[in-house]
């Protein structure tokens, strides 16, 4: 895990040199098929690239996306009506049998539809009509991690290369800041590394973001789960100070605690309310960011910093990250 986690800059800047060229046939194809909403399928750690694939293309583009609900064509055996829509398809693998049922239905429903894979000869990548590869190659780690930050990656090329033009040509330019705010992430391992050692009988966190962080602390929450068997829940601020702010009182106790995931956005206002009212209810919280990165880029080194921060629980608490209890590579689910 740790070593594929230090692969992340690397693998990052990989997929913009080689997915540009493909992002723009894609967006171009998109365009001229007037495509004008997006639907994307994931489960898992890709669930969470796919929400910040939600975000850039409506904050970017102004194109409404959401996430799909496979089990409505795949459980439900509904007949979607898809014209007009992208339909993207993201699995690490390409394999989950309901992601590629998904997208053939989309396809025979009208949907242009869009694979993000690692495997170009995946059934997925199969099923999809245009594809973006990771170029992560093998990812031995069971817990997802540069896959997760190349999908990201893969996803907001997409954006650029539905945008187009000037714009296209602007959210690649900041896309490349990614992998040196990376590198600056990796540089806070030991930091990252001492502020774990004592929350070895950590047993409940909550993970909070807003905006664009908001996936990332999804993807941190469940990094803890699978590696350090933490009880972790990843929340907006929005809805946290709504009602599971509850959870934070007196009878939170000692293996409670809170990581706030920060960036330079609009979101930040309400993760300093957050951070307020758990200090009022005596709960102690950690800070990840902000970055020097315009906030839709705070996700990358956000991301890297939750890695590291489970991976090193883990290890505190005498756990092994790389063969976490009951996990598979590969989740199989129809």
């Amino acid at each position: 895990m740790l070593s594929e986690i230090l692969e992340q800059p690397e693998a990052v800047a990989r997929v913009i040199e080689r997915g540009r060229k493909d992002a723009w046939e894609i967006g171009r194809r998109l365009r001229s098929k007037g495509a004008a909403f997006a639907m994307l399928a994931a489960r898992g750690s890709s669930d969470h690239a796919a929400i910040l694939g939600k975000y850039a293309l409506g904050v970017h583009l102004g194109i409404p996306a959401g996430l799909a609900a496979p089990s409505i064509a795949t459980l439900y055996k509904s007949r979607l009506k898809l014209r007009g829509a992208a339909v993207i398809g993201v699995s690490q693998s390409g394999r989950s049998p309901d992601i590629v049922e998904f997208l053939e239905a989309s396809s025979r429903a009208g949907a242009f539809t869009v694979a993000v894979t690692n495997d170009p000869s995946s059934p997925l990548a199969r099923a999809a009509d245009h594809a973006l590869f990771l170029h992560a190659g093998e990812e031995r780690s069971i817990a997802a991690t540069k896959t997760f930050t190349t999908q990201v990656a893969c996803l907001y090329l997409l954006a650029a290369g539905w945008a187009g033009g000037r714009r296209g040509q602007e959210l690649l330019a900041g896309l490349c800041a990614a992998p040196e705010a990376l590198r600056r992430a990796l540089a806070d391992g030991p930091a990252i590394e001492a502020s774990m050692k004592p929350l070895k009988r950590l047993e409940r966190c909550v993970v909070v973001g807003r905006g664009f962080p908001f996936p990332a602390a999804l993807e941190t929450a469940l990094k803890l789960k699978e590696t350090a068997g933490v009880f972790a829940e990843g929340a907006s601020a929005a809805d946290f100070l709504h009602g599971p702010i509850a959870m934070a009182g007196p009878q939170a106790g000692a293996a409670f605690r809170a990581l706030l995931l920060l960036s330079r956005g609009p979101g930040k206002d309400s993760i300093k309310r957050v951070e307020r009212r758990l200090k009022a209810a005596g709960v102690s919280s950690l800070r990840f960011g902000p970055d020097p990165v315009p906030d839709w880029i705070s996700p990358f080194p956000l991301a890297v910093r939750g890695q590291l921060a489970a991976l090193r629980l883990s290890l505190a608490k005498g756990l092994d990250p790389d063969h976490p209890s009951g996990l598979r590579k590969i989740t199989r689910v129809h």
